[in-house]
């Protein structure tokens, strides 16, 4: 038996073992489509035109075969599920205590300041206007 044989028959295995033990998706497809679904679907028809292109015509049929099976499960399944929405609301919580992206992780540790605005020409008024004001800085105001 060649490589080529063997390669389909431990690809019928792993497809064999998927549905007999209930897998949906494995677990590095898993972590990939927490990131998007394309590059997924990429990774997975990349490989098959990889073995396809290095002259395993008999395993990337199988593995064809096999990325309808895990497409549909990607395409059909993850986006009704709620583990995706989880890990994408974890993700955006867990970003608050990320130096990188938290603004105010970022004035705690100092790296970024805020300097105020300085007036570049002086009012003419006083500075500070108290309420309710004089009968001089009104006469002065309003005339």
């Amino acid at each position: 038996m060649n490589k080529d044989f063997v390669g389909a028959l431990v690809l019928v295995g792993v497809f064999a073992i998927m549905m007999a033990t209930g897998i949906q998706v494995p677990l590095y497809l898993e972590t990939q489509l927490h990131k998007t679904r394309p590059v997924a679907t990429i990774l997975i028809l990349g490989g098959v035109a990889l073995l396809y292109i290095y002259k395993y015509h008999a395993t990337a049929l199988v593995a064809g075969l096999l990325s309808i099976y895990l497409l549909k499960t990607i395409w059909v399944n993850w986006p009704r599920s709620y583990k995706r929405q989880i890990y994408l609301d974890s993700s955006a919580d867990q970003a608050r205590f990320d130096p990188a992206t938290s603004i105010d992780l970022q004035f705690a540790n100092g790296t970024v300041t805020h300097n105020l605005p300085v007036l570049l020409s002086k009012p003419s008024f006083p500075e500070l206007l108290v309420f309710p004001p004089s009968a001089e800085t009104q006469k002065e105001m309003n005339g």
